[in-house]
């Protein structure tokens, strides 16, 4: 934004803008973005000095209760989206986005800003800015992407099918897929009208049928695409399945696929016992007439038809034929052990509901707080969730933070008997004060 020739502010001035300030944080919708604009007014003129404020922070503190991190947030999101002059408008494109959504795109370029329309979720918007700091920490990934010669979006639509088996056994079997109604497809893909798919370098948006979809591919601009050219690049992936179109036909067998020998000598606790250990009879070539196993194939079979006996050769492939399919089997024992051991809870995920300083608030929801020591007297576990809501002075402010339980330590040396270290992640949090970033 330019910069204003007004600062300075009289006491009548200064004494409006707090009353403004006052009025707007108790509560009308778009209110956040007179918020920030009086506190810029304020901090470019350093009018909280006629108050005896050393800064605009303590000011803020003093006055509304707000944090520093929310002072910056108000000021920030009013200077990068409000229209040019000093005036409380938001631009036009930015007027339909709620408080929270701008808060999460300040922290990127206003090229991959392109990517988001304002009924996209803030999760999703936290989802494309880990995207993009993966990769830009992962030179050797871009660099190998780069020289990709595939087509991105064709990559793209292909990992989101094999990433849903759902959605795409729903949708080849759909009315909508068989009289061609593109509309109805895109809504049995994205019912919610926003979603979104990341698979390394690539990022997809899904929006309604009218608005199409976003796709980045790391390092390059944002490309619209409409949901035709989704369905056709689709038609052309899929066209060579014979029969009907289904997640297995065309991507069970790649999960069926073995492991090379090297992948197998990396799983020695699934090798069967080596080859001197086993049946004498076992790998001797069938009898006459006997026919010769699938599994081994006659190109294997390859000893000279005056003779029973097989070659040193044919005996060590018949025997790796044998190894590779107990190694399959003892794999697959193991995935479906697994699969059974993470199966959710009848119960659902469970949510613990505990308190949060509000000294600890701004730390933890900006990350820098990732552990709580707690009293495990409630039966935490990893992959519980905490419901940790704020409170200050004993009175609980409308602030919380919904975290995951990422690691538990307990029964350590140095933790008190009966206590715990919980390694936490936020994966949301929600503002009921509209304030985002200040406590009443």
């Amino acid at each position: 934004m330019e910069e204003y020739t007004q600062l300075t502010m009289d006491l009548g001035q200064y004494r409006e803008a707090k009353e403004e300030i006052k009025k707007d944080l108790s509560g009308i919708v778009k209110s956040f973005v007179r918020v920030g604009w009086q506190l810029s007014r304020i901090n470019r003129s350093e009018a909280y000095q006629l108050d005896g404020y050393k800064t605009i922070a303590e000011f803020a503190k003093a006055e509304y209760g707000m944090t520093p991190s929310g002072v910056s947030r108000f000021m920030e999101v009013y200077e990068r989206y409000s229209v040019e002059g000093d005036t409380p408008a938001l631009k036009e494109q930015y007027r339909e986005y709620n408080f929270s959504q701008l808060t999460e795109l300040l922290q990127i370029s206003e090229e991959d800003q392109a990517m988001f329309q304002p009924e996209v979720k803030r999760e999703t918007i936290r989802e494309f800015k880990a995207f993009q700091k993966e990769n830009d920490g992962n030179p050797e990934n871009l660099m190998n992407w780069m020289k990709d010669p595939e087509d991105d979006f064709g990559i793209a639509v292909k990992e989101f099918f094999r990433a849903n088996p759902e959605i795409m056994d729903e949708l080849f079997a759909s009315r909508e897929y068989a009289e061609g109604d593109e509309k109805g497809m895109a809504e049995l893909i994205n019912p919610s009208g926003s979603m979104h798919f990341r698979k390394e370098t690539r990022f997809l948006i899904f929006y309604g049928y009218e608005k199409g979809l976003m796709i980045n591919r790391f390092g390059e601009s944002p490309k619209t695409l409409t949901w035709h050219e989704f369905f056709e690049r689709m038609k052309e992936i899929f066209e060579d399945i014979p029969g009907q179109i289904t997640w297995k036909s065309c991507f069970g067998e790649e999960d069926d696929q073995i492991p090379g020998q090297d992948s197998i000598e990396n799983h020695p606790e699934v090798m069967p016992p080596a080859p001197e250990a086993q049946d004498p009879a076992a790998g001797q070539p069938p009898a006459a007439g006997q026919e010769v196993p699938e599994e081994i194939g006659p190109e294997r079979m390859n000893a000279p038809a005056q003779s029973h006996e097989m070659t040193e050769e044919q005996k060590y492939n018949a025997e790796q034929d044998r190894i590779d399919r107990e190694t399959r089997a003892k794999l697959r024992e193991r995935e479906d052990a697994e699969k059974m051991e993470h199966l959710p809870s009848d119960e659902g995920t469970k949510v613990h509901r505990i308190r949060l300083a509000s000294s600890y608030y701004d730390d933890v929801l900006s990350g820098r707080k990732t552990f709580e020591l707690r009293k495990n007297d409630r039966g935490y576990r990893t992959g519980h969730m905490l419901e940790m809501v704020e409170f200050k002075e004993g009175i609980e402010t409308g602030r919380l933070i919904h975290a995951d339980i990422a690691y538990m330590l307990e029964d350590y040396a140095g933790l008190e008997e009966g206590y715990c270290i919980l390694g936490i992640k936020v994966t949301d949090y929600t503002d009921d004060t509209e304030g985002v970033g200040y406590t009443e």
